[in-house]
């Protein structure tokens, strides 16, 4: 009875564990979870589940406008890529092509680029608009 009881507990702490980690599926972990979030969201039409996406304080009409981006842009098809933007105080930026994660949990580095100070200029306009009113 005793071994039985703890085959039971044991059976139930693995079923529990995998399931936690299913879940992690559905939350914004990564860069790359997060925009295939993203795309999903959009794809479904699902408003309420984009929003939970977006950093807290972000206002209704730039959120709603993100949704719409997305929904309009987006294909069957499609590539999810990381990057990062590096600025400097001199004014020079660097866009930095990162690798999704590995299987040992690294990110890795691409390629990188220095960006012309006015694209740079404009991504960094885009970025700070809704932030402005």
């Amino acid at each position: 009875m005793d071994k039985l009881l703890l085959l039971l507990i044991v059976s139930l702490g693995i079923v529990i564990t995998g399931c936690s980690d299913d879940n992690k599926v559905w939350e914004p972990h990564s860069p790359l979870n997060t925009s295939s979030l993203m795309l999903q969201y959009a794809e479904q039409n699902n408003y309420k589940q984009f929003n939970t996406l977006l950093l807290e304080g972000s206002d209704e009409a730039s959120i709603k406008k993100m949704f719409e981006t997305v929904k309009q842009v987006g294909t069957n098809s499609k590539e999810i890529k990381t990057f990062t933007l590096v600025t400097f105080d001199n004014g020079k930026t660097l866009l930095v092509h990162l690798t999704s994660e590995t299987e040992d949990g690294k990110v890795l580095i691409q390629d990188v680029i220095e960006i012309p100070t006015e694209i740079a200029s404009d991504i960094e306009k885009e970025l700070n608009k809704r932030f402005e009113k």
